[in-house]
């Protein structure tokens, strides 16, 4: 079967680019998951029972998947559709794209979904590390790194960023690697080092800062 996009059209061909650079752009934030598999043996993917476990109809919930703690998938899984019924559990929630809080919170929601579009939401609570993309991992490497901020019910944020050259084993026994850890409120985000043992930490630069529902470059 091909496997090149451009093979289906160039509509399927731009939507699967669409869908690349977003996964591109969160490369940071899915790479410090598997950094946090590797010491915590924690889930990079997981079912949204393993985070809202009080929750009876989460347990029911086959059809969305978070990546970590904090970023709500919500897929089409039927031909031909262009909607999902997705539920949102107990938190504040935030719509990737635009930055703006949803009102659905502990219930299901109707989403727009159509063949170009997936459905990503974040959890109050966390700061999301990203990277402005490229056409490959080697060239989205090399440009600026970003937060997305969400706030929870109290108006705090947490996370990390794990950082090291990408290829070579071992980085994290060896030391050889930058972690970050963050916290924000809604007057302020604050960095602090927890290991600088990436020699080449310094060629990455800060772009843009986003704070879900208000969305500002700094």
């Amino acid at each position: 079967m091909e496997q090149d996009p451009g093979y289906f059209g160039e509509a399927f061909a731009v939507a699967t680019r669409d869908v690349l650079h977003v996964r591109y752009t969160l490369l940071p934030y899915l790479y410090t998951l598997f950094h946090k598999a590797h010491v915590d043996g924690s889930t990079v993917i997981r079912p949204l029972l393993h985070e809202f476990i009080t929750d009876i109809t989460a347990q029911d919930i086959h059809r969305q998947f978070l990546w970590g703690p904090a970023l709500l998938i919500s897929p089409v899984l039927n031909k031909g559709m262009t909607s999902v019924n997705a539920y949102f559990p107990d938190a504040r929630w935030y719509d990737y794209y635009t930055g703006g809080e949803i009102t659905a919170r502990q219930r299901y929601e109707d989403l727009s979904a159509p063949l170009e579009f997936i459905p990503l939401h974040i959890r109050g609570g966390y700061i999301l590390p990203t990277q402005e993309h490229g056409n490959s991992t080697v060239f989205t490497r090399t440009f600026p790194m970003g937060l997305i901020v969400a706030l929870d019910d109290i108006d705090q944020a947490y996370g990390e960023l794990f950082w090291d050259d990408g290829d070579s084993i071992d980085t994290f026994e060896g030391g050889d690697y930058f972690l970050e850890e963050f916290s924000a409120t809604k007057d302020s985000i604050t960095g602090t080092i927890q290991h600088s043992g990436y020699g080449d930490i310094s060629t990455l630069q800060w772009g843009q800062i986003g704070r879900a529902s208000c969305r500002e470059r700094v």
